[in-house]
């Protein structure tokens, strides 16, 4: 799940409702912001989630905290093998947000099939077009 700013609001019904009916499986969210002190909308649900193990990663992105910005697509990079590993053993990828963060998503996650998918740009694309065209990968950017 990425979903920086608002676009975190779905993610947190996904993970209440996966707690309500006992789901299993693992989840993992990549939330980014402004600032951590002001806008980690829902942060201490997320943190509760992430100990009770309702959800098995958490990874951050404050763009305004730092020197240098960071943003959800660095964050997707720096995971980059372990993005993909979850993407091979079957995972849903969901992004909701902006329009320029959801490009900018998309672009990271080619990369990150380029890198350690070990394809090309072109079979790279089809592998995310077939993720959609699966469920697999869902975008709601506004």
């Amino acid at each position: 799940m990425i979903g920086p700013g608002t676009g975190v609001a779905p993610f947190r019904g996904f993970v209440q409702e996966r707690t309500a009916i006992g789901a299993s499986g693992r989840n993992w969210l990549i939330f980014g912001a402004r600032h951590q002190r002001s806008q980690f909308l829902y942060q201490l649900e997320w943190q509760a989630a992430l100990k009770a193990g309702q959800l098995q990663r958490l990874d951050l992105a404050f763009s305004r905290d730092s020197a240098e910005p960071v943003y959800v697509q660095q964050r997707l990079i720096e995971q980059g093998r372990d993005v993909y590993a979850w993407l091979e053993a079957g995972a849903h990828l969901y992004v909701c947000g902006a329009t320029a963060m959801g490009r900018s998503v998309h672009a990271a996650l080619r990369d990150i099939v380029i890198e350690h998918g070990g394809r090309d740009a072109e079979a790279a694309d089809e592998y995310l077009s077939e993720l959609q065209r699966s469920g697999c990968y869902a975008r709601d950017v506004y």
